[in-house]
């Protein structure tokens, strides 16, 4: 068993990330509901950050997988999901202008490499915590 310290390391980063993945999962949720033809690669992003919310999930519940190498992996995907929410935030538009909404579209368009890099990272890190689930299983 892992000691006192790894294992409210790894509680608290999967916490952390799972609070951090609804907050996407949101964004996400109310881009699809005004966008009415989203596409299939919106609706596959938030299937991918809903799978990690429910592997944080059954990381806090689970001791055996409370390890210092769970805790790492969380602690970097928590940091790609602190990132992306942020960039989210900044472009999300609460009924301002119409100047102000178009500047925001500009932007997002700018940002959008940055967002799939991030949103590739988390799916990556995503398959590491799977992995390394996989292995404590085993």
């Amino acid at each position: 068993m892992a000691d006192p310290l790894s294992l409210l390391g790894a509680i608290a980063a999967a916490s952390q990330l799972a609070q951090q993945a609804v907050e996407i999962i949101k964004f996400f949720s109310d881009l699809y509901a005004k966008i009415q033809d989203a596409g299939e690669s919106i609706r596959t992003r938030m299937l991918h950050i809903e799978q990690l919310i429910d592997i944080s999930t059954l990381i806090t519940k689970t001791p055996t997988l409370q390890t210092t190498t769970i805790q790492s992996v969380l602690v970097t995907c928590l940091r790609t999901t602190i990132s992306l929410r942020d960039i989210l935030q900044e472009l999300s538009s609460d009924k301002e202008g119409l100047l102000r909404r178009i500047m925001k579209a500009a932007k997002a368009v700018r940002k959008e490499d940055k967002i799939m890099i991030l949103l590739d990272n988390i799916e990556r890190d995503k398959s590491s915590l799977a992995l390394c689930i996989h292995q404590i299983d085993a």
